[in-house]
């Protein structure tokens, strides 16, 4: 069996953002030369996320309200954990979207059902952070 890893960084411009990192996860596989196996993705950072859904624009801002609805960043007072820093909806929000996806490969390419996608979810952003995608395989 062979492994191929690779990171993929971001810095995003809004402290929330959802990016569709599918066309990069897809280069990484191109490189690797793995025909069959499987693909992990997953966000190196507690305060972010990967997952797999729709490339809609209207779900993704219906996922911001509810994620914003279900641990709201203000006031930053009511979390414990903000007595040294203001991210703690950040780590609630990652723990609902989830750390990481496998998807299989198939002739080389991700073995998608219809319309997915996968998405890097930032909740704390405008600095530095890392996705580590993982190919193994043969």
């Amino acid at each position: 069996m062979k492994s191929h890893r690779e990171y993929l960084w971001f810095n995003t411009d809004k402290r929330m953002e959802i990016v569709n990192i599918t066309e990069q996860v897809r280069e990484v596989i191109k490189q690797s030369k793995i025909q069959e196996g499987l693909c992990l993705v997953n966000a190196m950072h507690i305060t972010a996320s990967v997952f797999i859904n729709d490339a809609e624009s209207g779900l993704h801002q219906d996922f911001k309200d509810w994620l914003e609805e279900l641990a709201p960043h203000e006031p930053v007072s009511q979390y414990r954990h903000n007595t040294f820093e203001d991210n703690a909806d950040a780590h609630l929000k990652r723990q609902v979207m989830g750390r990481e996806v496998v998807v299989a490969i198939t002739e080389g390419e991700l073995d998608f059902g219809p319309w997915e996608q996968i998405f890097y979810g930032e909740f704390d952003g405008k600095r530095d952070k890392r996705v580590l995608v993982k190919v193994m395989g043969e």
